[in-house]
Order: structure tokens, then C-alpha cells, then sequence
């Protein structure tokens, strides 16, 4: 099993790139399962109400709701971000669906979690909580759309597979990695320097996110996006990263990945190490094998899912042997013309409303 997977992340990284707060008002009254800020949040051109759920695991869980239909679509942010991500796309998408974007727990304005392993949770702490939020909603099923650390939406699929009856997802990891092609970021991350440079430097937020437009440290060793964010955008995402301590949880990328062949210096126990490899082979094996309606969406160029020769692995033109999927009547893949890195929602020229448009598409499709 694990050279079928190894397959999978092996193509997918032999092209990878070396490469202000608005508290709840008084109407979120403790202990109410749901609660609501009446007023948009404070931010510039950006008009949603929150929301907070309390789920089972105590947090409180905030997220967007935007728009009607009878399965919603569940937008899933990674990592530095949060819901605020989707703001372009919601529009489009909300037209005709639903749309629930959350902050996951330890990002934006949702609870810390720094009672789970030292504050850094990892794939299967963060599907339970999506879980716990589904079902804190009520609702019966949803359509997921994954971006970036989102994978863990895989998971949560994979575990409940009743609840989800579609799956759109981009730049993201749809298997476990092998240890040895780790790109260059990731390989500093997981050296002795790695929690320094997450926790203290903030690297993942400055650099990885914000293309070190708002700092002093120059050019970035490459661009995670052709657009940088304006100075009320990175405000947004650096709020809930402003001390250290709360950037214990972006060392989920050295923590938490799912590697084929860990070295004895990576972080963790042996048994730790296994366990995330587990969960990663658990939902590589559920998007192999899942009769669950999804969309691969392969950007120009895109950064960690490339077109070549990530579609022919997913649409399984790629023989198994190579990592091709093994259930393909119900995959659709669709190619973004505008120019996308990795964060193709911050993208100014374009690409979150081709994106948002892709995915209607499909839904209109296949629903």
C-alpha cells in the first residue's frame, strides 16, 4: 500500500517549486450553541455577518453563512489563513448555493486549541472538529472545497462519508509525501531551526504568505502569489498571529505532515510519525476510491498540485501502479486560465472569480 501512495505524492512533488478584530456582540451570549454578529465585521470591501458555534469539544467556532440551498457548500481554508480567504469567491458561489466558510480552530477568529498537543493539533484533531461543526449546524450533508492545509476536509470525508456528497479542492495535498523530496521551505521547517523560524520569525505568515511585502527581509525566495496583499489585507491575517505563542499551531507543516520514509531528526516520536501517515494514507485511499463526485482544479501554473502529471494520477489515465486513482466515473478536472501560484483566492487579476465560476459550473453539472 504504501508504494501505491508514495506514487501519488511522488509525482506531485517532482514538480513542486524548490521552491482589526470585531468582537462577538452581545447577543453571542455564552453557552448558546449559535450566535451572531449583527453587524459586518470591520474590514474594507468586505460586507458578512459572523457567526460562532460552540462544538462538542468546547471551542467556539467562528465562520460566514452566506446565501440558501439545501446542501451548503463547506469552503476550508489552510494555512496562514482563515474564511476571510474566500471573500471574492463567495459572491459567485453564493448566488446559487449556500456557502459556510469557517475558521478552523486556531485560525482567525476561532478558539485556540493550546490544550491539544501543546497547541499544535494535526489532521485528525482538526476532522473532528469539522465534525463537531457540521453537525452543531445541523446540517445533514455538505459539498466540501479544499485549499491548501483544507486537506484535512479529506479526512473528515473519509470518516464520514454520508455527510459529503461532492468535493472540489485545489493546491493541496491529496496523499502522503516522501520524506526525500521535501521542497527546500519545508526541509528548513522540519530542521532544528524550524519552530524558531515559524514561531519567532513568523515565516509562514511574512514570507510564505505576504511575499515579505511588510517587512525588512527582501526579496522572497519565490512568490506564493503574483498579486501582494494590501496593507488592510495582511492586517487581516496577521491579527490572529501577532505573539508567538499563537503561532505554535503553524507548526502543523512540521509536525503534522504524512511522510513516507521520515527521517530520524524530524520532529515527533516514531509513533507520532506513524499516525500521521496513517491519516494521510487513510484519505489519499478514500479520494482513490470514492464514487463521491470531485473536482480537481490545476491552476497556471499552480505551486503544490500541478496539471502535469497531477491529472493523469487523478483521472487514472496514470496506471495504478503509478499512483492513478481507482475509481474515476464521477472526477471532473478543469483548468484556471488566469496565471495562479498558490493563493489563487488573493489573486487581483481575475482568478477568484474564474474559480468560484469552475466550481458552479461543475455543480450545476453534476447536481
Amino acid at each position: 500500500m504504501y508504494s501505491f501512495y508514495a506514487a501519488i505524492a511522488l509525482a506531485a512533488l517532482s514538480v513542486t517549486v524548490a521552491c482589526a478584530e470585531a468582537p462577538p456582540s452581545a447577543d453571542a451570549t455564552p453557552g448558546s450553541k449559535v450566535s451572531e454578529v449583527t453587524a459586518p465585521l470591520a474590514y474594507k470591501n468586505y460586507p458578512y455577518k459572523s457567526h460562532f458555534v460552540t462544538v462538542q469539544s468546547g471551542y467556539q467556532v467562528h465562520y460566514l453563512d452566506e446565501g440558501e440551498g439545501d446542501t451548503p457548500l463547506l469552503l476550508i481554508h489552510g494555512m496562514p489563513t482563515q474564511a476571510y480567504l474566500w471573500r471574492e469567491m463567495i459572491p459567485t458561489l453564493s448566488e446559487n448555493n449556500r456557502v459556510i466558510a469557517l475558521d478552523q480552530p486556531n485560525w482567525g477568529k476561532s478558539d485556540k486549541t493550546p490544550d491539544v498537543r501543546n497547541g499544535v493539533p494535526c489532521a485528525g484533531d482538526y476532522a473532528k472538529w469539522i465534525e463537531e461543526f457540521v453537525d452543531a449546524l445541523g446540517v445533514e450533508k455538505v459539498r466540501l472545497v479544499i485549499h491548501d492545509m483544507g486537506f484535512v476536509g479529506f479526512l473528515y470525508a473519509a470518516r464520514n462519508p454520508a455527510k459529503v456528497d461532492g468535493i472540489a479542492f485545489f493546491e493541496t495535498a491529496i496523499g502522503p509525501f516522501p520524506r526525500e523530496l521535501a521542497p527546500p521551505f519545508l526541509e528548513a521547517f522540519l530542521g532544528p531551526e524550524g519552530e524558531s523560524l515559524v514561531v519567532d520569525e513568523n515565516y509562514m505568515v511574512e514570507t510564505l504568505l505576504m511575499n515579505n511585502a511588510y517587512n525588512e527581509a527582501g526579496d522572497p525566495p519565490f512568490r506564493t502569489m503574483h498579486a501582494n496583499l494590501t496593507e488592510d489585507e495582511a492586517a487581516v491575517y496577521y491579527e490572529p498571529f501577532k505573539s508567538p505563542e499563537n503561532r505554535r499551531a503553524i507548526l502543523f507543516d512540521r509536525e503534522c505532515l504524512g511522510f513516507i520514509g521520515t527521517k530520524e531528526t524530524d520532529p515527533g516520536t516514531d509513533e507520532h510519525k506513524q499516525e500521521n501517515l496513517s491519516e494521510f494514507l487513510e484519505f489519499a485511499q478514500y479520494l482513490s476510491t470514492t464514487d463521491t463526485p470531485r473536482l480537481a482544479l490545476f491552476g497556471s501554473p499552480g505551486f503544490v498540485l500541478p496539471k502535469d502529471p497531477m491529472e493523469a494520477i487523478i483521472t487514472g489515465a496514470a496506471p495504478a501502479e503509478a499512483g492513478g486513482w481507482q475509481n474515476t466515473k464521477t472526477v471532473t478536472t478543469v483548468q484556471i486560465h488566469a496565471p495562479t501560484l498558490h493563493y489563487w483566492q488573493e489573486e487581483d487579476n481575475g482568478a477568484p472569480v474564474e474559480v468560484a465560476r469552475a466550481i458552479q459550473h461543475w455543480l450545476d453539472a453534476e447536481f
